[in-house]
C-alpha cells in the first residue's frame, strides 16, 4: 500500500504543479504584504486608540440595541487590546534583570491571584535569563501572527487542492483503471487520504517556514524565546453575569503556563495539522458522494467557507448565543482552526463558553477524521461505476 502512496502523491503533485506553484507564489506574497504592514507596540496602541473613537462613534448613531451590543462588545476588545500591548510595552521599558528577585519575593508575599500572570512572567524571566530586547515581538511573532491570518485563505487552498481527489477520478476510463488495480476500494480511499494530508500538512509547513524567514528577515529573530501563556483552563460559573459583552466563563488559577514563542509556534503547527486533517477529511467525503468535481467544489466552499462567516460574524465573541449552542459548535473544527492561538492558550473555552482542553479537540478531530473516512469508504465501496 505504501507504494500506491508513493504512486498517488507523485501522480497528483504532477497533476497538481500549476496549482502548487500559485499556492507558492500566493504565500510569499501574502507573506510579504503582510510583513510590510507590520508595525510597533506604539504604532499599533494608536491605531488601536483611532479605532476605539470610531467605534464610541458607531455605538452613538448606532440604530438599534442590537448594532450598539456588537458595538459595545467590538468595544471592550478593544480596549483590552490597548491596556495589554500598554502593559506590554511599559514591561518592556521597566525591565531590570537585576530587580527580578525583588519583584518575585513582593508578588509572592502578596499572595494574590490578580498577580499570577504577572508572577509566572518573572519566574519565566528569571529562570531563562532573559534580556530586554527580547521581549520586543518581533520576527517570530510577526509570523505567528501572519499565520493565523493565513487560516482563512489555506481553508481556500484545501478545497481547490482537494474537493477533486475522488469525484475528480469519475470519469469512465480513469475510474475504471482506478479499481481494477490489485488494491481494495477501501485502500483507495485511505491512500488519497494519506496523500491529502501530506499535501495539507506540507502547505502548512511549507507556509510557516516562509512566513518565519520572511519577518525574520525584515525584523529580526531575537523574540524566539518571548514569554507566552498557555493552557489556561476554564469552568461555568453562573453566578457571573452573562451578557453580550461579558462571559460565564471562569478561570481557574493555578492553569496557566508560560513557554517560550518558538515552542508557541511549534505547538500551533502541530493543533493546525491535525485540525487541518478533519477538515480534509470532510472535504474528501464530499468529493467522494460527488460525481462532479466543480459540484464536489461548490458543496466544500458552502460548508466550509460558510460555515467560517457564519462562526466569525455571528457567533465569536458573543457570549449570549455562546452560551446556547456552544455546546453544539465545540464538536466542529472551524472554530478551533479559525482560533488557534485561542486553542492553545486556553481562551477558546469563552469563546464556545464550554471547559475545553487540548486533548478534547484532538478526540473532536479524531472522531471526524474517522467517521468521515469510514462514510467515505462505505460510499465508494457501494458506488456502481457499470
Amino acid at each position: 500500500m505504501s507504494k500506491y502512496i508513493w504512486q498517488e502523491l507523485k501522480r497528483v503533485i504532477i497533476k497538481k504543479k500549476i496549482s502548487l506553484i500559485g499556492v507558492l507564489i500566493i504565500t510569499v506574497a501574502f507573506g510579504l504584504i503582510s510583513i510590510s504592514k507590520t508595525r510597533t507596540l506604539e504604532v499599533q496602541i494608536q491605531n488601536d486608540k483611532a479605532l476605539l473613537n470610531n467605534q464610541k462613534i458607531g455605538r452613538d448613531k448606532a440604530d438599534s440595541e442590537l448594532k450598539k451590543a456588537d458595538f459595545s462588545r467590538d468595544i471592550l476588545g478593544t480596549k483590552k487590546q490597548i491596556k495589554d500591548k500598554e502593559e506590554q510595552l511599559n514591561q518592556i521599558n521597566s525591565y531590570d534583570k537585576s530587580t527580578l528577585d525583588k519583584q518575585i519575593q513582593k508578588l509572592e508575599k502578596e499572595n494574590n491571584p490578580k498577580n499570577e500572570y504577572k508572577l509566572l512572567q518573572l519566574k519565566y524571566e528569571k529562570k531563562h535569563n532573559i534580556q530586554k530586547n527580547e521581549l520586543i515581538p518581533k520576527g517570530m511573532y510577526a509570523a505567528m501572527e501572519i499565520l493565523m491570518s493565513f487560516i482563512p485563505i489555506f481553508l481556500l487552498i484545501a478545497i481547490v487542492l482537494l474537493s477533486d481527489m475522488i469525484s475528480g477520478e469519475y470519469s469512465p476510463n480513469t475510474i475504471k483503471a482506478l479499481i481494477t488495480k490489485p488494491i481494495s476500494r477501501k485502500k483507495i480511499i485511505i491512500s488519497k487520504f494519506i496523500v491529502s494530508i501530506i499535501l495539507s500538512t506540507s502547505t502548512i509547513i511549507i507556509s510557516t517556514l516562509i512566513f518565519i524567514v520572511e519577518a525574520g528577515i525584515h525584523l529580526g529573530f531575537s523574540d524566539c524565546r518571548l514569554p507566552f501563556d498557555v493552557g489556561a483552563r476554564y469552568v461555568l460559573d453562573k453566578s457571573l453575569i452573562l451578557s453580550s459583552i461579558t462571559s460565564q466563563m471562569k478561570y481557574m488559577s493555578g492553569s496557566r503556563k508560560i513557554i517560550p514563542l518558538w515552542s508557541v509556534i511549534v505547538q500551533l503547527i502541530l493543533i493546525v495539522i491535525v485540525i487541518s486533517a478533519a477538515i480534509v477529511s470532510i472535504i474528501l467525503f464530499i468529493s467522494t458522494i460527488c460525481k462532479n468535481s466543480l459540484i464536489s467544489s461548490i458543496a466544500s466552499f458552502i460548508l466550509i467557507v460558510g460555515t467560517t462567516i457564519w462562526y466569525i460574524l455571528g457567533f465569536m465573541g458573543r457570549y449570549i448565543v455562546s452560551a446556547k449552542y456552544g455546546v453544539f459548535v465545540k464538536f466542529l473544527p472551524i472554530p478551533y482552526m479559525i482560533d488557534s492561538i485561542g486553542t492553545l492558550s486556553g481562551d477558546i473555552s469563552v469563546q464556545l463558553t464550554s471547559s475545553i482542553n487540548i486533548f478534547f479537540v484532538l478526540m473532536v478531530c479524531l472522531g471526524w477524521i474517522l467517521i468521515t473516512i469510514l462514510l467515505s469508504t462505505y460510499a465508494f465501496g457501494k458506488r456502481d461505476f457499470d
